[in-house]
């Protein structure tokens, strides 16, 4: 991972990603591609879209870095799961068919609420009672479509149900039921007990009450999604974009149960990586940077006299999150930020305020509020952590059997086909 992860930072940070063309090619995996639009799109839709223009270059050429790595694991694992079948088979296809019923319930629903009007004479009365409160308006508004919406939906269900001349089985609720068993039919419709398992499967012991309640949801779902379908509801590119993620999760989830057997296998993970329980100490601490020595010393200077850091920060600082937040950076682990910052806040006093701290970014000045001390936890408090470290290590070993595979190709801008 480091041979790869370096020189591609460097590279990303020498020839930015903004400057290639949408459909500019930046790797080639196997028979597929993953193209700066790919790029630019698992950005704008990953928790870190909002942030990106706050970082600086190297860390932005660290995050496309990242995330660009991601899409071509993606890609990977999309390949061997079709190699190996998964997409033709009987789990995945049922997974398809249920999210594409999901989505024409749902768009079915949503045009239900669309074709919601307000009579003129009704919406009069209440700009009548709200006297100019605009809030009060919007919240009468929202009552009516709401309570319009409820009467709609019951209607349009009842109206199916003779439509397609539905009919429950609910004598054959009973102990003993097999998947097979047909709750429900009519015309194009018909639920079996087995259609009604979620995630988890059917429950292990038998509730007529959750049998009639299930049925109840799937009568809905299986109804208004029929029905959508007749009225030409097209969710073919939602559900195709649902394929490409599904695909490879699912492999993944697969590959997981592989490698993570039984507790037993994560306790003898962590008993061979002892520093997972190691929980480092967290600061809370206070942050004003500047663009030169000289007016950070003068801040200094300021705040010594009495002048408040974070009054400061919220002025001059050229941080923009510290700047928002005057100053106020939060809590954060020891062994995290510039190695100059970490140096100089692990020797501060609580209340202290450091000297003039240069580092890449400018010059800073910081203060510790307060420390929670670090620990080391037992595994039962680390759980989750070791799973997720023991599936990344062989996650990096499986992509690299895959690149064996499926060969990649690097052809980011400029790349010279060195690692």
């Amino acid at each position: 991972m480091r041979r790869f992860y370096l020189p591609l930072v460097a590279l990303l940070a020498a020839a930015p990603l903004q400057a290639a063309g949408p459909g500019q090619v930046l790797v080639d995996v196997g028979d597929g591609q993953v193209t700066a639009s790919d790029l630019q799109q698992a950005i704008a839709s990953s928790p870190f879209a909002t942030q990106l223009n706050t970082l600086d270059e190297p860390e932005q050429a660290a995050l496309r870095g990242d995330i660009l790595r991601r899409l071509v694991v993606a890609h990977l694992l999309t390949l061997e799961a079709q190699r190996v079948g998964l997409d033709r088979s009987a789990a995945f296809r049922r997974e398809l068919e249920d999210h594409r019923a999901s989505l024409l319930y749902r768009g079915f629903l949503d045009r239900l609420r669309e074709d919601i009007v307000i009579p003129g004479d009704v919406l009069a009365g209440m700009r009548q009672r709200a006297l100019g409160d605009h809030e009060s308006l919007a919240a009468a508004e929202a009552a009516y479509r709401s309570e319009r919406y409820g009467e709609l939906r019951r209607k349009t269900l009842d109206e199916l149900i003779q439509r397609y001349h539905v009919r429950r089985h609910d004598d054959r609720i009973a102990r003993g039921l097999s998947p097979d068993t047909v709750l429900l039919e009519g015309d194009g419709v018909r639920v079996r007990y087995g259609d009604l398992a979620g995630a988890d499967g059917l429950p292990e012991t038998f509730s007529a009450a959750w049998v009639r309640e299930r049925l109840q949801d799937r009568v809905e779902l299986a109804l208004l999604s029929t029905a959508a379908e007749a009225q030409g509801l097209d969710v073919s590119a939602r559900l195709d974009a649902y394929r490409a993620e599904r695909l490879p999760a699912m492999l993944l989830e697969q590959k997981e149960r592989e490698w993570v057997r039984d507790e037993q296998t994560l306790a003898d993970y962590f008993a061979a990586h002892p520093a997972l329980g190691e929980v480092s100490e967290r600061r809370h601490v206070g942050q004003l940077v500047v663009a030169d020595r000289e007016l950070a010393e003068s801040l200094r200077a300021r705040i010594l006299k009495g002048e408040s850091l974070f009054a400061l920060a919220g002025r001059y600082s050229i941080d923009p999150y510290g700047r928002a937040h005057d100053g106020d950076m939060g809590w954060m682990r020891a062994g995290v930020g510039a190695s100059q910052l970490e140096q100089a806040v692990s020797k501060l006093k609580d209340g202290e305020v450091s000297a003039v701290i240069e580092s890449p970014y400018g010059f800073h000045l910081v203060t510790v509020l307060e420390r929670i001390p670090g620990s080391h936890q037992p595994f039962a408090a680390v759980r989750d952590r070791v799973r997720q470290a023991l599936v990344a290590e062989r996650l990096k070993d499986y992509t690299r059997t895959l690149e064996q595979r499926f060969p990649v190709a690097w052809r980011v801008p400029d790349h010279k086909g060195r690692e």
